[in-house]
């Protein structure tokens, strides 16, 4: 393979020059007309990571991630993306996280773009990383990208504009998967008592509009769906008291907090005998699915969301014949005690 070394030698300049060159920077006309036409000569063949090193360029992007409800969610998709930086930042490329806390209120799409345009009018910006809290703001920052040419992904968009590629599930298939799960797991046929918490947010109510269009296909299954007024432990089991007061259902559905379910079955020792299932993971979760109080999780897998997306970005740069586009389905996986495997490190 031919080097840059190679090109420098018969031209005699430095490797530095020569890089300069290829890549268009601080050298005259002439010398990169000189340049060019030797590399074609010799065959020669851009390596963009090594250019990179060759140039001390960093390339920087931006990645607008959701610090969700569920715990654990938003915690597993930063490790991913910081995992993969990590791995590549001897290549001159990093990435740099700003989180969007929807736990400290329910209007923050205007956070949301405030973070963003903070960014993009202060910051050197080679590529974004966006997981959009409505579709109004994925209009906005997809309008930006085009106009400033900076390379966008998105992560859990609400619809699929961009640039290179969109990563993540589907919500609305995510509800299809736990309906059909959870009335599998009862037969087909019973109750279910649904505990949802509205957060005003478009992807998470993709999912409720799965789950119930689900079960119209389960003409024996009746749903009940209770919706809690804030999101906490008190607000869970004054429902949870009341709904279950004259006679208990055959199953149970909380998209968040479901530890606060097994946490009142277990107070009314009625952890194996009401099925309970769950989107998200924290601690408390995972200690209920091992103890069989919950009965499965149905995961979206976010740390695999966030590594593919960083890895999909650095070969975006260096890799560019590698590289991911259009839908990346990271799909949904169905955990019980058995198979779950928290996703700390993968490389």
């Amino acid at each position: 393979m031919v080097t840059q070394d190679e090109i420098a030698k018969r031209l005699n300049i430095s490797r530095t020059t020569v890089a300069r060159a290829l890549n268009g920077r601080l050298v005259s006309e002439e010398t990169r007309q000189r340049v060019l036409e030797e590399a074609k000569k010799l065959g020669y063949e851009r390596n963009a990571a090594a250019a990179s090193l060759a140039l001390k360029s960093v390339k920087t992007v931006y990645a607008f991630i959701i610090a969700t409800i569920d715990e654990e969610y938003g915690r597993q998709t930063e490790r991913g993306i910081q995992e993969v930086a990590h791995m590549w930042k001897e290549y001159n490329f990093e990435i740099r996280i700003i989180r969007t806390d929807i736990t400290v209120g329910r209007d923050q799409c205007r956070t949301q773009m405030e973070q963003f345009f903070e960014v993009i009018n202060k910051e050197k910006v080679d590529g974004i990383i966006f997981s959009a809290l409505s579709r109004e703001n994925m209009d906005w920052v997809s309008s930006v990208c085009k106009e400033k040419n900076i390379p966008l992904m998105t992560l859990d968009a609400i619809y699929t504009d961009n640039h290179l590629c969109y990563i993540g599930p589907d919500y609305f298939n995510l509800g299809t998967y736990s309906a059909a799960y959870l009335a599998g797991l009862i037969m087909k046929k019973g109750k279910i008592l649904t505990v949802t918490y509205d957060e005003g947010y478009e992807l998470c109510s993709r999912r409720m509009e799965g789950f119930f269009h689900k079960l119209q296909e389960y003409p024996d299954i009746c749903c009940q769906e209770v919706k809690a007024k804030e999101m906490s432990k008190a607000c869970y089991m004054e429902i949870l008291e009341e709904e279950c007061r004259d006679s208990w259902p055959e199953a149970i559905y909380a998209p968040y907090h479901v530890d606060y379910v097994g946490d009142f079955l277990n107070l009314h020792d009625m952890q194996h005998k009401v099925v309970t299932i769950s989107n998200g993971v924290n601690e408390e979760v995972e200690r209920y699915l091992n103890d069989g109080t919950i009965d499965g999780i149905v995961s979206a897998r976010p740390y695999f969301l966030g590594a593919v997306a960083a890895n999909n970005f650095f070969k975006y740069f260096y890799r560019r014949k590698e590289m991911l586009k259009g839908d990346i389905d990271v799909t949904c996986d169905i955990y019980i005690k058995e198979n779950f495997n928290r996703y700390d490190k993968i490389f």
